[in-house]
């Protein structure tokens, strides 16, 4: 509350008007006047003094699960307990949920009268809004108790319990991912040979063209002819997740962001790769980086979900130089999940795009239409831009995204 608000309150009203009263009644000795001056000076006091001890003995806790999805209701129960003789009468709790609504941020609860000894409780629900790591509360207690006009507060309850809101996820029927191979479980797609891969696969006769060097010498002997070992060819079924968190990237705000949008998107492809025995990786860079390393199954989704929670944008590294510095990272043969902001220059990605392309990484864009987020127009639309264009004559897989899109009927 700015300082000019905080002068315009009841109780300041009523000093004015006493005072009004009091000079008026010394300058022209009206006794009624000091009468009233006496009386609004009266109703101050009373105002300001009797709220304090309605909170005296008053305790107050609340109780909230510790984590829950993006548009998720949770429910909170706040606690408060009189542990005077005395009844208490009018007294709220209000508390801070920065994870709800910006309009529902500071909900409250009001026991009318609380009697000497009484505990009651008070549930209510709220929408988490947006996803985030969050810190809940301080909780506090106030009463204006009798006359509404002065209110006094105090700390109820001190604690500051976190609450993880994990983005939202929507279904996805079908993804361009490496397809199902005979090894899927060991996130590979598999081709046996002789020789020429890591994974021993077995023994075979030998036939013209095999290596010498994959000769099974124990069982050429045993056989009495040349019998060459057998390993697997493989192709990799890992995903990664390159989110772009530059700060130049991220048009749009609050729900209605690129990166909000990014973060969904991402958490669902997660969910329907995991869900497929794909291994999935996760990759941002601001001003740390943002990895977790390459898992499969229920536990590994768990998190990832639980750093997409947590990623932050407002960095400076420019999306073209993170894919660079992702291609480390990416295996030979693998998927790779790109997300352009769009209004970017072809000529910044012709090198990380020749890095993926011969480590036969297989992209697939999502692009934001930048204009939609931003409440800006464009003459073009999205897959007339030049980046567009030039992924889809490379025969890149692209998803186009606009603010308010419906993501499931666009993934399908």
């Amino acid at each position: 509350m700015s300082w000019p608000q905080s002068l315009l309150t009841r109780r300041n009203a009523l000093l004015f008007l006493a005072g009004i009263f009091f000079l008026i009644a010394w300058n022209r000795e009206v006794n009624l006047l000091y009468g009233m001056f006496a009386l609004i000076s009266a109703t101050v006091i009373v105002s300001v003094v009797l709220p304090r001890f309605a909170l005296n003995g008053i305790e107050a806790f609340r109780t909230l699960p510790a984590a829950a999805f993006e548009g998720e209701e949770i429910e909170i129960s706040v606690t408060m307990a009189n542990r005077g003789r005395a009844s208490r009468f009018m007294v709220e709790a209000v508390d801070a949920v920065p994870a709800a609504p910006p309009h529902e941020r500071e909900p409250l609860v009001f026991a009318g009268r609380l009697a000497g000894g009484e505990k009651r409780s008070f549930t209510y629900r709220l929408p988490c809004y947006k996803r985030g790591f969050y810190s809940v509360g301080p909780l506090r207690l106030r009463s204006a108790y009798p006359l509404g006009i002065a209110w006094s507060e105090r700390e109820g309850d001190p604690s500051l319990p976190t609450l993880q809101v994990y983005p939202s996820m929507f279904e996805i029927t079908s993804f361009p991912l490496l397809a199902t191979g005979s090894l899927v479980a060991s996130g590979m797609e598999s081709l046996a040979r002789a020789g020429g891969s890591d994974d021993f696969f077995g023994t075979r006769e030998y036939r013209r063209g095999d290596s010498l060097r994959h000769i099974h010498w124990p069982s050429t002997a045993r056989h009495d002819r040349l019998i060459v070992k057998e390993f697997e060819v493989r192709a990799s079924t890992e995903a990664t997740l390159l989110l772009d968190l530059h700060r130049d990237a991220d048009p749009g705000e609050e729900r209605e962001s690129v990166l909000e949008y990014s973060v969904r998107i991402a958490a669902s492809i997660a969910g329907y790769a995991l869900g497929r025995g794909h291994t999935v990786q996760l990759a941002g860079f601001a001003d740390e980086p943002h990895l977790v390393a390459p898992g499969r199954g229920r536990h590994h989704l768990a998190l990832l979900l639980d750093a997409l929670a947590r990623v932050a944008g407002g960095g400076a590294v420019p999306y073209h130089e993170a894919m660079v510095r992702a291609a480390d990272l990416l295996r030979d043969g693998s998927t790779a999940v790109l997300f352009f902001c769009g209004g970017e220059s072809v000529e910044e990605y012709l090198y990380p795009l020749g890095i993926l392309r011969a480590k036969r990484v297989r992209p697939v864009a999502v692009y934001f239409e930048r204009e939609s987020f931003s409440g800006g127009f464009s003459f073009c639309r999205p897959e007339e831009e030049p980046l567009a264009r030039e992924l889809l004559a490379m025969g890149v897989p692209v998803y186009f995204v606009a603010r308010g899109s419906d993501l499931r009927e666009l993934f399908q």
